[in-house]
């Protein structure tokens, strides 16, 4: 009986919470979750039916934009920082738990991506070619470009200045270092293609 209780308090908290954040982004959410870190102070457009797990962080800042297109998912405890950058994430994506998004110099992901959970992107880096500069001072910023209907396996790394073609399959714990301009199945560190994807 106390379990009952429980969950149908739960879903009434979530009702309420998922009304107050449709009226604050103008959209209807699929769900906002419990607990989730808001700060923004840029520009966000979120689209109709969006996922928002519990726990997920949502940092925008002050000149910074964030799109999440149409049905898309954001699972638990992910973290997504513009970094002062520009984010776009499109229709039909699935980014899962614990996945990281950095987007100081720019990233996109195209439609009907799905991406594992525990992945890293991170659109920006740290040079040290240059002695007469600290390495913390020396911050590239190329950007990332992630194509559609691409899957990452869990735990991938994406670096910055990285371009991935549409129809690829990156597989788990794989390091993508360079541009992947022909689809594919890539595995490893740095991944390496294994086999053609014939969609």
């Amino acid at each position: 009986m106390f379990f009952r209780a429980l969950k149908l308090i739960n879903r009434v908290t979530a009702t309420y919470r998922k009304l107050i954040y449709n009226f604050a982004f103008k959209t209807r959410f699929k769900y906002f979750g419990q607990n989730t870190r808001l700060e923004i102070s840029g520009k966000v457009n979120i689209g109709k039916n969006v996922y928002i797990g519990d726990y997920v962080s949502l940092i925008v800042e002050n000149g910074a934009e964030l799109f999440i297109g149409d049905n898309s998912f954001i699972g638990e405890n992910c973290y997504i920082k513009c970094y002062g950058g520009k984010i776009e994430i499109g229709k039909d994506v699935s980014i899962n738990s614990k996945s990281f998004l950095n987007g100081c110099g720019g990233l996109t992901i195209g439609n009907n991506t799905r991406i594992g959970t525990q992945t890293i992107i991170i659109a920006s880096n740290h040079k040290f070619d240059d002695p007469s500069i600290l390495i913390k001072d020396a911050i590239t910023k190329k950007g990332i470009s992630i194509g559609s209907n691409i899957w990452f396996g869990a735990r991938v790394t994406v670096l910055d200045g990285v371009s991935i073609c549409d129809d690829t399959i990156l597989g788990a714990a794989s390091l993508i270092t360079k541009n992947i301009n022909e689809k594919g199945v890539y595995v490893g560190i740095p991944a390496k293609k294994i086999n053609k994807f014939n969609c």
